[in-house]
């Protein structure tokens, strides 16, 4: 459980601030934290006390333990946030599991029964696969690495995990793993160690889940290891059900254990376990823990004078087990530890490129692509973070963040691309933006002049389509109307390519932590069903991982929170399914959305036909309070770190009816209301700064509402005209640097100074 920091402990590690500690092992503490008002994290760091900067082969221990991590993709798994190797001591963060650990649950609660032991192991099958598909071994399987919740057991701890090719940072006579979890080759020495190594450890485990102890139990470490290597284990209190498959995992030779796929299914029994089967007292652990780290929360926020803490997660509603499953994972994310492991021997894995970037919303955008102010690696996506409110960050303003060379320009979209479809992206130097038919072309950010051009799909749109494009700082995804198409960003080379079915269009797609998700719906004229099939999909191969069919057509884009993918649908509602398999976690009839957007644990539902943004809870979708009541948004709202939501609406009975509204977050309050001055097109936000664009104008309004300090700049063009007696207007604009970059409805791309 959660213990208090200690007097005169360190508060803050990295961008972090914590709240209480979680465990510790023999290298590393393990925190519970928070960043601004983003989701609960654990953060892994390295002991005061131990002098790193005088040990170059612990960081690059460290290193490959963060490597490992990010390796790995899949369900039943805790995902790597944030990390710096490179710190003074190192430190990782990983989005926090409140739940005991197995060992925890078994020794507070009694041995599993044999159902929930059957649905724990095939959901530890599952998360081996994965892994084992990434060329990584986890080699320290035991009850202390896997946390529960009520949605099924999360893998954590990769702090010892191997690639298959790597070479071992270990010294002879170390046995790398945990004893009485470890297979008969392990001990042998880490060279002999397999895929099917792991599976013997996780036959340990559901033994220890089974009968409380472990197979090969004993108060002499050198007893344990010789029953191991000579396939003594204990399986007198393993019921009858489950003793012959785990009898299986632990034989002595590997190549009689079963794969972990196979390992699935059998335990599966060919059915899922909805919600999941934990015993009771399992159920009331799950309510202990969540209530520990709220009841920190609010120490920590009554101690900093910060007010109070972002708004918690709605109980789970009652099921036939105790609360319903409500997801609080962030979807197929990358492996990490959130806890210490009891015995820390070495470090091993696999140097991959770095791939973190913050959210400026204040909540880690993980998997996503390096900080937006890096040079070397900064990238900008539509409204400006995958909660999509609006928010660019610092970076938006800070000039050192432009491409080399920016200066101001205006061109064309190129021959052979047209402006069906809308939005950009930038990832380093290179905007990339889209068409409807789903060709894309790169430009130089800094000058607009051409780098690349993709190819489209065959075929026909049917309409103007406005879905940007979305990137993990190694490749775009050019979403069409017609299918979707993954590129590598410094090329333009075609890395994957999904066409739309028959009879289906491509009406959504959202990127989140290596995952893209598409929105396909069933084009055909009534009376055929109005469905639409969501599909996740590797955005490193496009390879799917699952697929859903739903009724309805999703309205706006789709967004991915905390282990959840939602929609809003046409005609009134909310979805939302879970990220891991892609099944049903909760539906309301209403309200009718616009467009959603995740801020601060909640979602928040807009629309161009209702006064006001309801706040939805982001477990049940129930509406819990509605902020601007009067003001009905004429495009989408954006609200930020500082705690400002912004309105743009139309009040005809004004002396001048285009207004900008402000609101505070927590309270709802109205904090000022001024004229727009045009009809805005979009907005975004910088830090303390409203960024309104229209018609080739960019104005900037401060969010403390002082109208002296407003700014108005024109974007440069050189060519503009009304198209069917509309002005031509600015659209999906990217800001970066103190520059804004935005395409026009009329085709033409432009970058010109935003402040």
């Amino acid at each position: 459980m959660l213990t208090p920091l200690p007097p005169g402990a360190a508060r803050h590690i990295g961008p972090y601030r914590l709240l209480a500690r979680i465990g510790a092992g023999g290298m590393g503490e393990v925190f519970l934290a928070r960043r601004d008002q983003g989701q609960l994290v654990a953060v892994k760091a390295v002991r005061q006390e131990l002098d790193v900067d005088l040990d170059d082969a612990f960081r690059v221990r460290f290193r490959r333990e963060m490597a490992a991590a990010r390796a790995v993709t899949g369900p039943f798994t805790a995902a790597l946030l944030d990390g710096d190797a490179e710190a003074r001591l190192p430190w990782l963060a990983t989005e926090y599991v409140p739940g005991p650990s197995l060992a925890d649950a078994v020794a507070r609660c009694g041995p599993l029964p044999v159902k929930s032991v059957r649905a724990l192991g095939a959901g530890l099958a599952r998360a081996l696969a994965v892994v084992h598909a990434a060329r990584v071994l986890h080699r320290d399987l035991k009850p202390g690495n896997v946390l529960l919740t009520p949605e099924g057991p999360r893998l954590i701890d990769f702090g010892i995990a191997r690639a298959f090719e790597a070479t071992a940072l270990t010294m002879t006579g170390v046995l790398v793993g945990t004893p009485g979890f470890m297979a008969p080759e392990q001990i042998e020495g880490s060279h002999a160690v397999v895929p099917a190594s792991d599976v013997f450890s996780l036959g340990a485990v559901l033994c220890h889940a089974a009968t409380g102890r472990g197979p090969f139990d004993d108060s002499e470490l050198a007893s344990v290891v010789f029953r191991i290597s000579q396939g003594d284990a204990d399986l007198s209190g393993v019921p009858d059900e489950l003793r012959g498959i785990v009898a299986e995992c632990l034989a002595t030779d590997p190549d009689r254990r079963p794969t972990p796929t196979e390992l699935a299914e059998r335990l599966a029994d060919g059915t899922a376990a909805t919600p999941f089967p934990w015993p009771s007292d399992a159920l009331s652990l799950f309510a202990e823990y969540r209530s520990a780290a709220a009841a920190f929360e609010r120490s920590e926020f009554e101690r900093s004078g910060a007010g109070e803490p972002p708004p918690p997660q709605a109980p789970p509603a009652l099921g036939a087990f105790g609360p319903a499953p409500v997801l609080k994972r962030r979807r197929l994310p990358w492996v990490a530890a959130s806890a210490a492991a009891a015995v820390v021997v070495a470090v091993a894995g696999v140097m991959l490129p770095d791939a973190l970037r913050d959210d400026p919303a204040g909540t880690p955008a993980a998997g996503s692509p390096p900080d937006a102010g890096s040079a070397s690696g900064r990238v900008v996506t539509a409204l400006g973070n995958q909660g999509r409110s609006g928010e660019f960050g610092a970076s938006a303003v800070r000039e050192d963040a432009l491409p080399d060379g920016w200066r101001p320009w205006s061109r064309k979209k190129p021959k052979g691309v047209d402006s069906m479809g809308k939005g950009c992206v930038i990832v380093r130097s290179t905007l990339v933006c889209r068409d409807g038919w789903g060709a894309a072309i790169a430009l130089d950010a800094a000058t607009g002049k051409d780098r690349w051009k993709a190819p489209g799909f065959s075929g026909k749109p049917s309409g103007i389509q406005e879905n940007p494009p979305e990137t993990d700082g190694e490749r775009v995804f050019v979403p069409s109307e017609l299918g979707v198409t993954g590129l590598d960003v410094a090329t333009g080379d075609e890395v994957w390519r999904h066409e739309a079915p028959a009879h289906a269009g491509v009406v959504s797609v959202a990127y989140a932590q290596g995952v893209v998700y598409t929105a396909e719906f069933n084009r055909r004229a009534a009376p055929e069903p109005r469905t639409t099939v969501l599909r996740a999909r590797r955005a490193s191969t496009g390879r799917q991982l699952w697929k859903t069919s739903v009724d309805g057509k999703p309205q706006g884009a789709l967004l991915v929170r905390s282990g959840r993918l939602y929609t809003a649908l046409e005609g009134g509602g909310v979805l939302s399914l879970s990220t891991l398999a892609g099944d049903e976690k909760a539906r309301v009839p209403e309200p009718a959305c616009s467009g959603l957007i995740g801020y601060a644990g909640a979602i928040l539902c807009w629309s161009v036909e209702h006064e006001g943004v309801r706040v939805l809870d982001s477990g049940t979708l129930a509406s819990r309070r509605t902020i601007g009541a009067t003001k009905e948004p004429d495009i989408a709202p954006v609200v930020g770190e500082k705690g400002v939501l912004v309105i743009a609406s139309t009040d005809e009975r004004a002396e001048l009816p285009d207004r900008l509204t402000a609101y505070d977050w927590k309270s709802g309050k109205k904090l000022w209301d001024l004229p727009a001055r045009g009809n805005p097109s979009a907005l975004g936000l910088s830090r303390d700064r409203l960024l309104s664009v229209g018609s080739y104008e960019i104005r900037t309004v401060p969010l403390d509402g002082d109208a002296e300090n407003v700014t108005q700049r024109t974007v440069p063009t050189t060519d503009t005209k009304a198209i069917d007696g509309v002005a031509d207007t600015l659209t999906t604009p990217l800001y970066l640097g103190g520059a804004i970059f935005a395409e026009s409805i009329e085709g033409r791309l432009v970058s010109g100074r935003a402040l």
